[in-house]
Formats: C-alpha cells, structure tokens, sequence
C-alpha cells in the first residue's frame, strides 16, 4: 500500500518582499523585451496584474496597498512610458 504524502505549500506568500522583488523585476524584463504595441499591450496588463496581486480588496472596484507598492507601480508606468518613447508609439 502507498502512503499518501501531504502537498508542501509555498514558503511565501504574496506580501513577502521577496516575492513582491521578483514580480518587480519580472515586470522590469517584461518591458525591456518590448519590441512592438502588441508587446506594449502585454506589459500594461502586466504591471496591471502585478498591482492588482499585491493589493487588498475594499469594496466594489476598490482595492488597498502599500505605499511602497505604489511607488514600484508608478516606476514600472514611467519605464513603460519611456518604452513607448524609444519605440516611436504613442
């Protein structure tokens, strides 16, 4: 007869900061790989998700996060912005 083995749940949780520094940089790669509007597209629904991950649900349509989350946020706007610059898309 088999044993059954218990599922190992992930160390981490979403705010974690190591977690939180990952998404981050894979948000900073996501957009240094954009080549064309459709990859634009792909990382604004990217950082949007990043966003909506680390934020808390209020009510309807209204979220909560950290300040710190903020600020990751509005960097990896302005980087996408700048992106769009490089790429002549606007």
């Amino acid at each position: 007869m088999r044993l059954l083995k218990k599922k190992m749940r992930p160390n981490y949780h979403y705010s974690n900061p190591t977690f939180i520094r990952g998404a981050y940089k894979k948000a900073l790669l996501v957009i240094s790989g954009c080549e064309n509007e459709f990859h634009i597209e792909g990382a604004k629904n990217y950082i949007s998700n990043f966003l909506m991950i680390l934020s808390q649900k209020v009510g309807d349509r209204m979220y909560e996060t950290d300040t710190q989350n903020l600020k990751l946020f509005d960097r990896l706007k302005k980087k996408l912005d700048s992106k769009k610059l490089e790429l002549g898309i606007v």
